[in-house]
């Protein structure tokens, strides 16, 4: 009687799939070639690249702020010809022809002052007037001029945003690392959708081969009168599931990679991932782990941020009761028929200005304010501790998860194995008449649930792994921190 050996069936598998291999030719990945290429060329990637480079330039323009500003202003030739009503001594108006001329031109340096808020300025200028009429003309400017601007009792701002605006570029920072490592974990995903897929294709061609070889045997036994009709419609039963299987794992397949490609942008029509292998397993220390996370994650930058700027809104509104500001300057002027004589002897002249703005009844709406910023200061406290509290709880649970993902891919490859091995000799005592198609269906069960469960231990793993890493934003196999290994900045 006719039955494939153990040995030969596994040769039939190896044959089939690198047949398979050859005809498809297909591009050959593993998880960190999909990682890799997602964290690089993906649309996540750009946009959080992009992101990056946005909080870069604004903290290059917010730290401009504190650099002297150098600028050239004035008027080009303002011409005006027209008629002029003057009035007479004896009250009469006479209408007079003006044919005048003006311009300026002004060079200046201004610098903020960061320990008080005010600003000091020094500038010159020198204007131009020509009347037309008599033929005339006359020259005015400032050769130096000093002025500051220094708002008193009022809250520094400036301070207050150089303190903020660091906090917030440090937090882009970091934010763009912990973006990289959410497009790690969706890769994750992605990669072991068309692994699972990949996994079933391959079920799914070995059962309805070994279906149709045990069917070709079985009307074999029906010819001879060895077995019944209905272990044959069984089997033929059999092939026509696998079939279905079949073409539902290739479909399954086919939107699997087409989300891939989209993600990631692979332009290959036909891709083969590589099975992951279990790294060596970690010893994760819960206190490590929350530390790495203090230093890493972005949200730990934007508690201080979120501190500062309630912090600020308190100081903003206990100084609005009352607004004064101081205005100075000192310079040196005169004026001339030539140019040069406006920058001989020039005669000084000095303005001092303070104006104020104290509310004397506002009906409690500064109190009001005020109390609803110190409210707010709380709720950001509270706010904080919550999510923190939040963070270290998830890190917790996944470094426990770790070690139980870990014992179940060695059960589920052991499992994996032993269905494996226990299907072959069903299939080998099936084909010699010594075991029933029920028992060989039940074998056949076992053998496609064992390997699909193990293909999702190891999802399960990696895909815990990585949200450790978004977590914690260190690699623990590396031993180093995932804020050195970004992507560095290409904003020179």
């Amino acid at each position: 009687m006719h039955f494939i050996s153990a040995r030969t069936l596994l040769l039939w598998l190896l044959l089939l799939s690198g047949t398979r291999l050859l005809a498809q030719r297909p591009a050959v990945y593993s998880l960190n070639d999909i990682i890799s290429r997602a964290q690089m060329q993906s649309y996540s990637y750009k946009l959080a690249a992009t992101q990056k480079e946005i909080s870069f330039y604004r903290f290059r323009t917010f730290s401009s702020e504190f650099k002297p500003q150098v600028s050239l202003y004035g008027n080009a030739p303002v011409y005006n010809k027209e008629y002029y009503a003057v009035r007479q001594p004896d009250g009469a108006i006479s209408y007079q022809l003006i044919e005048q001329s003006n311009n300026n031109i002004g060079l200046g340096i201004s610098q903020r002052l960061p320990f008080s808020g005010g600003t000091i300025s020094l500038n010159t200028d020198l204007s131009r007037f020509d009347n037309f009429q008599t033929k005339t003309k006359q020259y005015s400017g400032t050769p130096v001029y000093l002025q500051l601007n220094q708002p008193l009792f009022a809250v520094n701002e400036l301070k207050w945003n150089r303190l903020i605006e660091t906090l917030k570029f440090d937090e882009s920072q970091k934010q763009f690392a912990f973006d990289r490592e959410q497009i790690a974990q969706v890769a994750v995903g992605l990669f072991f959708g068309i692994l699972e897929a990949q996994n079933n294709i391959d079920i799914a061609t070995t059962n309805l081969l070994v279906a149709q070889e045990n069917y070709e045997i079985e009307k074999k036994r029906v010819n001879l009168g060895t077995t019944s009709e209905d272990r044959l419609l069984q089997l033929e039963l059999q092939m026509l599931r696998s079939k279905q299987d079949l073409e539902r794992a290739k479909y399954d397949h086919t939107i699997a990679q087409l989300n891939l490609n989209m993600y990631i942008g692979i332009k290959e029509e036909k891709i083969l991932l590589i099975e992951p292998v279990q790294s060596k397993k970690l010893s994760i220390d819960l206190a490590e782990a929350t530390s790495h996370a203090k230093k890493n994650r972005p949200e730990f930058i934007a508690f201080q941020r979120r501190t500062r700027e309630a912090q600020r809104d308190v100081a903003v509104a206990r100084a609005a009761t009352q607004q004064v500001n101081l205005t100075a300057s000192y310079g040196l002027s005169h004026i001339g028929t030539q140019v040069g004589d406006v920058y001989q002897n020039p005669n000084n002249q000095q303005r001092l200005s303070i104006g104020f703005n104290i509310p004397l009844v506002d009906w409690g709406r500064r109190k009001a304010r005020y109390h609803t910023a110190r409210a707010l200061e709380k709720l950001t406290a509270t706010s904080n501790e919550f999510e923190e509290a939040n963070i270290f709880q998830a890190i917790e649970i996944l470094i426990n998860n770790m070690t139980l993902l870990e014992s179940n891919i060695d059960l589920a490859r052991k499992t994996d194995s032993v269905a494996h091995r226990r299907y072959i000799l069903a299939n080998d005592l099936y084909q010699i008449g010594k075991l029933s198609v029920t028992d060989l269906s039940f074998a056949q069960s076992e053998k496609d649930n064992s390997r699909r469960n193990y293909i999702n231990a190891l999802r399960a793993f990696w895909d815990c792994y990585y949200q450790l890493r978004k977590q914690t934003l260190y690699d623990f196999e590396k031993h180093e921190s995932l804020l050195r290994t970004s992507t560095p900045d290409n904003t020179n």
